[in-house]
């Protein structure tokens, strides 16, 4: 990377990652969506009679996907996503853990999600620029 910026070859393995999320992310949010017992059953995870908040996460998940293509187009404009993604990832994966550890029996399919967020997490940390963040001012040209 050079002093002002990530290069080239990283804003591109950050823009194919986003492109990657962004797709998967569409595809799982949509199903969440429109169909969250379905999309959770396919999973071990039992929506029960209220699929709200599953319907809901599906929609946030839409938003992330949303996101991730603006990534995937600005990489550079949109490398704090990767950050909030960190950091919200990590939160979600000690929830879920904390919840799944005291159930018996555990479903599978839980343990696949928390997965699914730590991978997203740990992606994100390792493609962003952390050592170059302190310019990300000048990136934007902001100083």
């Amino acid at each position: 990377m050079s002093a002002s910026g990530p290069s080239e070859r990283h804003i591109q393995l950050i823009r194919l990652v986003c492109f990657f999320f962004a797709a998967s992310s569409f595809v799982l949010g949509a199903w969440m969506m429109f169909d969250p017992a379905g999309a959770w059953g396919a999973l071990g995870i039992e929506v029960a009679s209220d699929p709200l908040a599953p319907a809901i996460y599906g929609g946030a998940i839409m938003g992330e996907g949303a996101m991730f293509a603006l990534g995937a187009i600005w990489p550079v404009r949109y490398l704090v996503f990767l950050q909030y993604l960190v950091l919200y990832k990590a939160f979600a994966c000690i929830a879920g853990m904390a919840v799944l550890l005291r159930m018996d029996p555990t479903p599978v399919g839980g343990w696949l999600v928390i997965a699914g967020w730590a991978f997203a997490g740990l992606t994100a940390a390792l493609i962003f620029p952390w050592k170059q963040w302190n310019n990300v001012e000048e990136w934007y040209g902001a100083q």
